[in-house]
């Protein structure tokens, strides 16, 4: 706290601050800043896990737990490119962010409903509705900033912007690790016999080498600890998108400024 006092004092003494003053008094830039870092917050927090979850409780191999995030993949990609498509034809961009963020939240909800029995078909729809929630809002925040931004404020409008997500992303990570962290600990004290040998990290290759009266009871409390995660996550989500309503729709420009 003290270190961003500092950082703001001296960016508003500064011939060249790195994030201008300035820049805070433009609605798209504060909307699109703040939803960014939630959902960078919920988004990289709690996808870190999947990856995880596919390993242990489903016994995939690393390979194929890549391979398995795919939906989530194309649902990113695919939404984000059909978001510009609809932004640079209509000029309309508002009611994406708004109606992403809510297709974020619900994947996230259906995402912590994830148990050892989710049929594969279930868990790749479920990334896939995470996936198109993601893309839209971070195109149409990129391009709207660059709309609204003056020129000489392009490009450190547009860092901001990509800046604000990444900070989120890591203080997600780092939160949703402790939820998961702690909940873990009390799943394991209830499912597991006094005295079992439980391995002290998530490590799928060691689970795999755990006897069944030890393994299976590990694995279930394994995909109950991860429910708070996403639940958290979608809290979070539904945080973004109540700020997305207080974004202003600004004209889009015909040529650069």
């Amino acid at each position: 706290v003290l270190l961003l006092a500092a950082f703001v004092a001296l960016a508003r003494r500064a011939a060249e601050p790195l994030l201008p003053p300035a820049l805070f008094r433009d609605n798209t830039f504060v909307v699109t800043g703040a939803v960014g870092f939630i959902v960078g917050f919920a988004m990289f927090g709690s996808i870190a896990f999947l990856p995880l979850f596919l390993q242990v409780v489903k016994g995939m191999s690393p390979t194929q737990s890549g391979l398995s995030l795919l939906p989530m993949m194309a649902g990113i990609l695919g939404a984000a490119i059909l978001a510009g498509q609809v932004m640079s034809r209509t000029g309309r961009y508002r009611w994406m962010p708004i109606a992403a963020t809510a297709l974020l939240g619900l994947g996230m909800l259906l995402l912590s409903l994830l148990t050892q029995a989710t049929d594969p078909w279930a868990l790749g729809s479920y990334m896939l509705i995470t996936g198109v929630g993601i893309g839209p809002v971070n195109s149409v925040s990129t391009t709207a900033v660059q709309n609204a931004a003056p020129r000489a404020m392009l490009g450190v409008a547009t860092a901001g912007t990509t800046l604000f997500r990444q900070i989120g992303g890591s203080i997600g990570v780092s939160l949703f690790g402790t939820i998961f962290a702690s909940r873990l600990g009390d799943e394991l004290a209830r499912a597991l016999p006094p005295g079992a040998h439980v391995p002290t990290a998530a490590n799928p290759a060691v689970v795999r080498t755990l006897p069944p009266d030890v393994r299976v009871p590990y694995v279930g409390a394994f995909a109950e600890a991860l429910h708070p995660v996403f639940l958290v996550a979608t809290a979070i989500a539904l945080a973004a998108f109540a700020f997305t309503w207080l974004l202003v729709e600004v004209p889009l420009r015909q040529r650069a400024p």
